[in-house]
């Protein structure tokens, strides 16, 4: 009950300042005030990055709990005292200081009291921070170095040139301090643990500040600075105490003695040698990008063996697809439903409800009510765990690495406006009805698109605003367009969609009769790739008659997750090539592997790399290399199940034509058979 009524200091107090209540459960000005005043006395001074072993060391024991004491400072006390366990992997705070009244030593809550978690799960994030090598950081410098060459090497044989991306920078990480890592199960005491580690680390640094006196040695890695001797010492004794725990004692003393009799020369040869290793494995992590996948057929053979990976979608109108258009009784319903709601929605990022007013609302042009949102834009993964640890991690944040269960952060991102989307088929219908693919005699019969769409929100929901098509297998752009959705922007989803509102405005318009592909502007300067510029078509409509003039109901059409695709230019089309379904999750459906995850580990490369501009604005994803990337996954996918075939006896013709085991005419890959001639 405490924690609930303390979780109201957020809401402003209707009585105001005015207000006698003893202990309101509201938030005040003076609240405010008296937290601005005691934060400064009550933060604990962070450890700076090039403290030496004794500045930085944490106390050893919690401190002794006493009347005076303050429960939110010893909280602290405990977190700096355990070498940053209170803040993420990438430095994120974990958990805020609460105001404390100096005068009476009692707590003034603002949002809800704070008591110190448990050390096992504080701990959790810490004993996997720091690198398993000496040479961590020097490998972050090569892995850097080579990540450009990663995002920017081709998809497949021909495409069409895709800008370059920058590498993205490497967060910076707590500074650890001298204290043994807590461990499930100790090897010795503490104090034995702390004295064999000082004594290891005073080698460490000794070996290293005569190195440093080397002329041969300045400007290169082989010199450490405090943070990474101290890293070092942690790890060498953490993997002492997990991997011969019952040696401890004995192996840490053969490690100080080591080094103790170790000369400056012998130190040099160490160091040099594991920074060659560190190198050899960040180029051997590194993927072969350079590889190609061999199929062993021609392109209008690979387009006639797709066919056998085409996927009927019926079934699956649980999981998204939409196989038939939905009648107009049903959209008159779905019209109606939203009319009596008042167009009132839930927020699809932080879950609160609100108002959108299609047209703006005439008082004051709003477009939607109840303020900004404040969401977590990141997906959920599991927190590391120990060594010895075998329990379930918690579930934290990817975009700030914060806790679930933590109640302290409603979110790390604030939008203007709350946002919603809907994937009802007959709502999706009521703004633009579905389609199926019309016959189209002009497109060639060894044709196949692979196709990504982008989407952002409006007042109708998520809707289309950049459609690509490629052709598949090569790769070659048909179709590159910015879409102008139906309803008023509320959030183009930059993020995630790669669009920015500059590139909706300056676009060029579309007109009958142009070319659908983007044009390229050569960059001033020369090691730039040139840039895109794409022309915005003036609906969604539009841009699906622009698709349907590629291709027929016959034409495979590859992507990844292509129920949203398809949804969001509201076509239904009998010849779908899914990865998800090729490439199906564990779990099975609704649980899928995302695109990013299947392009690494089945073609060693990597997409969507979070990348931000100057400005720090994340530049999102690229939908022509999200579609290229789907259609490599199918051509992999080709090649693997035609060796399976081939190891039943089916093979090729000197016409090219695929013949099965035993008979001479072809027999049409996952249909009827086909007698020869």
């Amino acid at each position: 009950m405490a924690s609930s009524l303390a979780s109201l200091k957020h809401l402003p107090c209707p009585a105001g300042n005015n207000c006698t209540a003893f202990q309101c459960l509201f938030k005040h000005e003076r609240d405010d005030a008296k937290q601005g005043s005691t934060d400064t006395a009550q933060r604990p001074q962070p450890v700076k990055q090039g403290a030496t072993s004794e500045d930085s060391e944490g106390p050893r024991k919690r401190p002794k709990l006493s009347q005076s004491a303050s429960p939110v400072s010893l909280h602290n006390t405990a977190l700096s005292g355990l070498g940053g366990r209170g803040r993420s992997a990438h430095g994120d705070i974990l958990s805020k200081t609460d105001p404390v009244d100096a005068s009476t030593s009692k707590i003034t809550p603002v949002k809800r009291p704070i008591s110190p978690p448990p050390l096992k799960k504080d701990v959790q994030s810490s004993s996997k921070q720091a690198e398993r090598s000496d040479t961590s950081l020097t490998r972050t410098k090569t892995q850097t170095s080579t990540t450009q060459a990663t995002s920017s090497a081709s998809v497949s044989t021909t495409k069409s040139p895709v800008p370059a991306r920058s590498p993205a920078k490497t967060a910076l990480k707590k500074p650890e301090t001298l204290n043994p890592r807590l461990l499930k199960r100790s090897p010795a005491q503490h104090e034995m643990r702390l004295k064999l580690l000082k004594a290891l680390h005073g080698e460490y640094t000794r070996l290293n500040n005569e190195l440093k006196k080397d002329p041969n040695s300045k400007g290169s890695n082989l010199v450490l600075s405090d943070q990474e001797l101290i890293v070092r010492a942690l790890d060498e004794e953490e993997e002492t105490a997990t991997k011969k725990p019952t040696v401890y004692p004995n192996s840490m003393k053969n490690r100080i003695f080591t080094y103790k009799r170790m000369s400056t020369a012998q130190w040099k040869e160490e160091r040099t040698k594991a920074l060659q290793e560190a190198s050899a494995q960040a180029g051997k992590e590194e993927p072969d990008v350079s590889k190609p996948i061999v199929t062993g057929l021609t392109a209008p053979q690979e387009v006639e063996f797709v066919k056998r990976l085409v996927w009927h979608l019926d079934g699956l109108e649980g999981f998204g697809y939409v196989t038939s258009m939905p009648s107009e009784e049903d959209i008159r319903s779905a019209r109606q439903a939203v009319e009596a709601s008042g167009n009132t929605e839930t927020c699809d990022r932080c879950t609160r409800r609100f108002q959108v007013f299609p047209g703006r609302r005439q008082e004051d042009g709003a477009l939607a009510t109840n303020g900004s949102c404040t969401y977590h834009p990141g997906k959920l993964y599991y927190g590391d765990r120990p060594p010895g640890d075998r329990s379930q991690g918690q579930r934290k944040y990817r975009c700030c690495h914060q806790n679930v269960e933590d109640r302290e952060s409603a979110g790390c991102t604030t939008s203007n406006t709350h946002v919603f989307k809907t994937t009802d088929p007959k709502r999706l219908a009521s703004i633009l009805n579905f389609a199926e693919t019309p016959p189209n005699p002009d497109v060639p019969a060894d044709r196949a698109i692979a196709f990504d769409c982008e989407m952002g929100y409006t007042v109708y929901g998520l809707e289309l605003i950049r459609l690509t098509a490629v052709c598949w297998p090569s790769g070659e752009e048909l179709l590159d367009v910015l879409v102008q959705p139906v309803g008023e922007t509320l959030d183009l989803n930059t993020r995630y969609s790669g669009v920015r509102p500059e590139d909706m405005v300056n676009a060029e318009r579309w007109k009958p009769g142009d070319d659908p592909k983007p044009a390229f502007i050569p960059s001033s300067d020369p090691s730039q790739p040139p840039k895109r510029k794409l022309k915005l078509v003036p609906s969604p409509k539009a841009a699906r008659d622009l698709l349907f003039s590629l291709m027929n109901p016959e034409t495979p059409l590859i992507g990844h997750g292509t129920e949203n695709d398809l949804n969001a230019v509201r076509i239904i089309h009998p010849t779908v090539v899914d990865t998800v379904l090729l490439y199906p999750h564990k779990r099975g459906l609704p649980v899928r592997n995302g695109l990013k995850y299947l392009t690494e580990v089945h073609l060693g490369r990597k997409i969507q790399l979070d990348l931000a501009d100057e400005d720090g604005v994340p530049e999102g994803h690229d939908s022509a290399e999200d579609a290229r990337a789907a259609g490599e996954l199918v051509r992999l996918k080709v090649r693997d199940e035609w060796r399976k075939m081939q190891l039943k006896g089916w093979r090729l013709s000197d016409k090219g034509e695929f013949l099965a085991p035993g008979e001479d005419g072809w027999t049409y890959v996952g249909a009827g058979k086909k007698t020869g001639s």
